[in-house]
Order: C-alpha cells, then sequence, then structure tokens
C-alpha cells in the first residue's frame, strides 16, 4: 500500500486543465485510471455577459478548474482524457497563474521556455500556433521561429496542415470579486500526443 508521502513525492505528476467540471463524477472516476487527485482548483473568469461579481461555487461547472494528478503509468492520463470526453479536459504543458498583464515584459518567460521545450521535444516538425488573444498567439509565434533558426531544429509552422497545435489561452482570475492575476495555460497535442479530448471532433477543427 503506497502512502500518502510516496505517492505525492515519488509518482509522476500531470496537471489536466477541466474546462467541464461534475467534481463529483470527477472524484469517483479518475481513482479507476490509477490517478490520484492531488489538489483540484477553479479558476474564476469573467462571463461577457455577466460584468457584476458573482459566487464562485465549488460545484459551479462554468468554471475551468487545474487538476494535478499523480500516477504510475501517465499514459493512463492520456486514456482518461480521451475516454471521458464529458470533463473536455487537456493536459497541461507549461503554465503561470502570476500576471498582471499580459504584456510582452511580463510573459516572455513562459513564451520563451514553452517554445523552446516544444520545439526541442519535436524537430523538424510542423506547429499551428493558436489562441483567442492575437497578441499573445502572435509572440509565442514569433519567438517559435526566433529559436526555430537559432538551434537550426527545421520546423515549420502552418494553420492548414501540422503534426502538433499549441493552444495557448488565458483566463482573468478575481479576488474579493476584483480582477486580480491573469491565468495562462499552454496545451500541446498532435496525433501521436493525444493530450485534448476534442482532437478528431470536426467542430474543434483539430487533427
Amino acid at each position: 500500500m503506497n502512502t500518502q508521502y510516496q505517492i505525492e513525492h515519488e509518482w509522476d505528476v500531470a496537471k489536466l486543465l477541466v474546462t467541464a467540471m461534475d467534481y463529483k463524477t470527477f472524484l469517483y472516476t479518475a481513482p479507476q485510471y490509477g490517478l490520484y487527485i492531488q489538489s483540484l482548483i477553479p479558476i474564476p473568469i469573467c462571463y461577457e455577459d455577466r460584468a457584476q461579481e458573482f459566487p464562485i461555487r465549488f460545484e459551479d461547472t462554468r468554471l475551468p478548474y487545474i487538476v494535478t494528478v499523480r500516477t504510475q503509468d501517465m499514459s493512463r492520463v492520456a486514456d482518461f482524457i480521451q475516454e471521458h470526453k464529458e470533463f473536455q479536459m487537456y493536459r497541461i504543458f507549461k503554465h503561470s497563474f502570476a500576471y498582471q498583464n499580459l504584456d510582452k515584459d511580463n510573459v516572455i518567460g513562459l513564451v520563451c521556455e514553452t517554445t523552446k521545450n516544444m520545439l526541442h521535444l519535436f524537430p523538424g516538425k510542423t506547429f499551428c500556433i493558436k489562441s483567442d488573444n492575437k497578441e499573445l498567439r502572435q509572440l509565442f509565434y514569433e519567438k517559435a521561429v526566433d529559436i526555430n533558426e537559432e538551434d537550426g531544429l527545421g520546423c515549420s509552422f502552418d494553420y492548414d496542415e501540422y503534426d502538433y497545435t499549441l493552444d495557448i489561452r488565458a483566463y482573468k482570475r478575481f479576488k474579493d470579486g476584483e480582477f486580480h492575476r491573469w491565468a495562462v495555460i499552454t496545451i500541446l497535442y498532435g496525433e501521436d500526443l493525444p493530450n485534448a479530448w476534442n482532437m478528431g471532433d470536426v467542430n474543434g477543427g483539430e487533427m
């Protein structure tokens, strides 16, 4: 029998972005895949149709959640994501909760770390960089192009035909009803890297 200390210090760790949380079902289902839930944290966001303050409730399924899981078999994380699409999960590649704004000077560390790791993981491959935030998307794209040229990795970038997608998401976080920080979350997935629940989905347009 593994102790809590062994699980939280010796098992491999993965972080999931869960965008359709039914927490009671989630807490029941995840252990069936050998996943130990270490933490489950909502990301309070502002909805366009609700500018006023709204209460954050643990059972509020409108909120995205960051879930940290531990496992002895990392392939089971991908199985869990693909076999339980109702949770709309993604395995997080890199992320940070700490930004007061999304200016280049604030986020450049995450941008550099993410793009460099991504390109070195899959040299010679083609990437699609996407985000609803045009400024973030452009910043990640420009840095990826620079690193690709500097390190001679032979990668390319396209929006029509590609091997891997880097999905960049920015969420507003609130404290006491006031804007507090930005969270920036990146997700990397492809045909041989099934880290997204909607891969192959026509509406999602992925792969």
